[in-house]
């Protein structure tokens, strides 16, 4: 069963590397995984599945593994890195290429500030607020022309006022049989 097996390529102690071969009829492949040779033992045997665990797990295959990853890994947080850091060519570039989109700032510092809006939309119907305790009613603005009214266009969502009287329903007709 075990004949003519044949030994894989392999690479010695030295670094060396040997080419795969075939044994005679009734030998195998012995030895170790950095030295074979044909051989009638069967104490000696090298399985080719011995052979590739050999060729799989060298230390030398482990470490180009290893660096590869390593090297991998170093490039993208160098470049993730690159993308983040504002001393980065990279960052500066991204910048400076969205800066123009964004458009200038213009100051408006001459221009008076407008009051902050009410907390609340006021219904006009409720009547007017009465101040509240600790509150110094201080001159307002002008009252802005009112804007001009489309008919196509609700002017907005209805004001909730909990005041006012529930809206007209009209009176369902009713049907015999019903």
């Amino acid at each position: 069963v075990l004949g003519g097996e044949d030994c894989l390529w392999y690479v010695d102690r030295n670094g060396s590397w040997h080419p795969g071969f075939d044994c005679e009829f009734f030998s195998f492949c012995c030895g170790t995984c950095q030295q074979r040779y044909c051989c009638r033992d069967p104490m000696r045997l090298l399985t080719e599945r011995q052979q590739r665990h050999c060729l799989a797990f060298s230390p030398k295959t482990i470490a180009g593994i290893a660096s590869a990853v390593v090297l991998f890994i170093a490039i993208v947080t160098t470049i993730v890195c690159c993308f983040m850091c504002s001393c980065c060519y990279l960052y500066q570039r991204r910048q400076h290429t969205r800066t123009p989109l964004q458009g200038s700032e213009i100051p408006l510092s001459s221009y008076p500030v407008a009051p902050p809006p009410p907390p609340f939309p006021v219904d006009p119907k409720a009547g007017p607020v009465p101040p509240q305790p600790g509150f110094n009613p201080m001159a307002m603005y002008p009252p802005p022309a009112p804007a001009a009214q489309y008919p196509m266009y609700p002017s907005g969502p209805p004001v909730y006022n909990p005041s006012a009287p529930p809206p007209y329903v009209p009176a369902q007709p009713s049907y015999p049989g019903a």
